[in-house]
């Protein structure tokens, strides 16, 4: 392995030891891998729990490109063997192996293939993804010797944001409890000793009965309050620490918003928290992230509005930009994964241009 080589790779590790957010650090980690090797395109996957190809990255293909592929891939083919056997795969033709399935309609010809898992500990995060060796060449061993280190620095990076997210949520727990505890001992109390004494004065004979119906209406109020606030307080504490999802949407959206070199606003409608798990957490946060995306890159959007609702019924994702709009029948890759994801969940997905300019994008499924 020549010195070249190495200094890249070493270079490549402290890149993602960097400790930017987790998906800069992944995407520049493929950069380096495509660079390292010497090959055209590159791609990590991750999966999700029950073992299918979830989130896609890609480097060397261009949006236009992407956009005419029929289907994102699903974790068939080579992809799917990686998935079940988790070890190195370097193939000289992709089409000469066994699980290949061929390419879907749009997608570049390609010769060369290497993947490597990603693991974190003992579990399975996903895939580095690499083909076309330059010069009609194939991947070597060297080449895969790099890789497999690359795919363990990023077990740590990722391994290494799960801890930091996990500390996060501790001091955000401990706050709430604290929060609790100073609303049952510091204003419960006080609203009940309160309470104690109207209703000394409310049973007074002297009173007229329009006052005594004044003070029982105060303290029928006070009775109200002390149950919302208790309720909030079973609330903050019935918190379990995993991914809340309004940080991992705001997280999201500031990925997005240094992308796109604007800030995109955001809001919330309804109990998000409550009502959407951490299944749909999973199907939510890329639904997201492709409609923005969308209105960045195709739209050449100046302004986007995103809103979160959720009620017992149902969780819908709108977006408004104000780029150059939506032409009707011309749905992409991306947009069809989009509208298929929807369907598997019983719900939606519409694309309607907006009054003036831009586009409106709703995605909904039943809850």
């Amino acid at each position: 392995m020549d010195v070249t080589r190495l200094s890249a790779l070493s270079d490549a590790v402290m890149d993602v030891a960097k400790g930017e957010d987790l998906k800069t650090s992944l995407n520049r980690l493929i950069q380096n891998a495509v660079l390292i090797t010497d090959c055209t395109y590159g791609a990590l996957g991750s999966i999700t729990a029950d073992g299918t190809l979830e989130d896609f990255t890609f480097v060397g293909m261009s949006d236009e490109t992407a956009d005419e592929i029929d289907t994102f891939p699903e974790g068939k083919g080579l992809l799917g063997h990686l998935l079940a056997v988790p070890q190195p795969l370097r193939v000289s033709v992709i089409g000469e192996h066994p699980s290949s399935v061929g390419f879907p309609k749009g997608h570049p010809m390609m010769s060369g293939f290497l993947g490597v898992p990603i693991r974190i500990r003992d579990e399975l995060f996903g895939s580095i993804y690499l083909t076309q060796k330059r010069n009609g060449k194939s991947f070597t061993e060297e080449d895969e010797n790099l890789v497999v280190v690359l795919a363990s620095a990023a077990g740590v990076a990722i391994d290494s944001y799960r801890g930091h997210i996990a500390q996060n949520q501790v001091v955000v727990l401990a706050e709430r409890e604290r929060i609790a505890r100073d609303l049952h001992d510091l204003v419960i109390q006080r609203l009940f000793a309160s309470g104690i004494s109207l209703h000394s004065i409310v049973s007074d004979p002297l009173l007229s009965e329009d006052v005594q119906g004044k003070i029982q209406s105060v303290l029928d109020n006070l009775d109200s309050t002390v149950q919302q606030i208790r309720t909030t307080i079973f609330a903050l504490l019935d918190q379990h620490p995993i991914a809340d999802i309004r940080t991992l949407i705001m997280s999201e959206i500031a990925s997005l918003s240094a992308t796109a070199g604007f800030q995109i606003s955001y809001s919330f409608l309804g109990p998000i928290d409550t009502v959407i798990g951490e299944d749909l957490t999973k199907q939510v946060i890329p639904v997201i992230r492709e409609l923005i995306t969308n209105a960045i890159r195709h739209a050449q959007a100046n302004a986007i509005d995103l809103v979160v609702l959720a009620n017992q019924t149902y969780c819908e994702i709108r977006v408004v930009d104000d780029g150059k709009g939506y032409i009707p029948g011309e749905r992409k890759s991306g947009l069809l994964n989009l509208e298929r994801r929807a369907l598997a969940r019983g719900g939606e997905f519409e694309i309607l241009g907006n009054r003036v300019s831009g586009t409106r994008t709703m995605w909904r499924v039943s809850l």
